[in-house]
């Protein structure tokens, strides 16, 4: 993954711990897919928070009894994340290669705006990293932006960074999906909750079942 990504989020890791760690309390949504994520992937494994931030998710999953962990790109973000949740295991890894990770490592992984830095062409190889990282039957749970536009950021909470974020279409990842080794379960959308609480952009989730 990029350089400049990784420098960019170790910046402003604090700033975004401080402004993420709590946004599931105001995302009901959000936490009901998650709780469907738990229920199907039952006892059958770990279930990792890939592109984990301060691992809000993580900490949602272990709050609900699930054994979870947590892969970021940036190592200061990995460490706001342990400062944050000291029972959880949080470690550093790029998500085109996770060279740490043996294959069929997790019972299921949820990939909330994972994607969100992935250029179009190495969208397939996130996925089918995804795919290998999961056990036969692992439930991966997949939200992003939905939409073509590609949004740039030079200053993030005052500091320089480099950071693009790209939109997809629904239809567009439920193919890279499908080509990468996963069953289509459940895809979802919906609109944004008000302002304060999040960007104004439409979600998709789709859950997608490793073949």
């Amino acid at each position: 993954m990029s350089a400049d990504l990784q420098s960019s989020y170790d910046r402003v890791a604090t700033d975004y711990a401080e402004q993420f760690r709590d946004e599931l309390d105001r995302k009901p949504f959000d936490r009901k897919m998650l709780d469907w994520l738990a229920e199907k992937v039952g006892g059958a494994g770990v279930i990792c928070d890939m592109g984990c931030g301060p691992g809000q998710v993580a900490r949602y999953l272990h709050g609900r009894g699930v054994e979870a962990c947590g892969v970021d790109l940036s190592p200061a973000m990995v460490r706001q994340a342990q400062r944050l949740n000291p029972e959880i295991d949080f470690r550093q890894g790029d998500m085109l290669a996770l060279s740490d990770t043996g294959d069929g490592a997790y019972g299921g992984m949820a990939a909330f705006y994972a994607i969100v830095h992935i250029p179009r062409p190495k969208l397939s190889q996130a996925l089918r990293e995804f795919a290998r990282v999961l056990r036969p039957e692992g439930v991966l749970l997949l939200a992003f932006h939905i939409g073509r536009e590609v949004k740039h950021l030079d200053e993030w909470w005052g500091k320089e960074v480099s950071v693009d974020f790209l939109f997809y279409e629904t239809e567009e990842v439920k193919g890279q999906l499908t080509a990468a080794g996963f069953m289509l379960e459940e895809v979802i959308e919906r609109d944004p909750y008000p302002e304060a609480v999040e960007y104004q952009s439409r979600r998709a989730y789709v859950f997608a079942r490793k073949a």
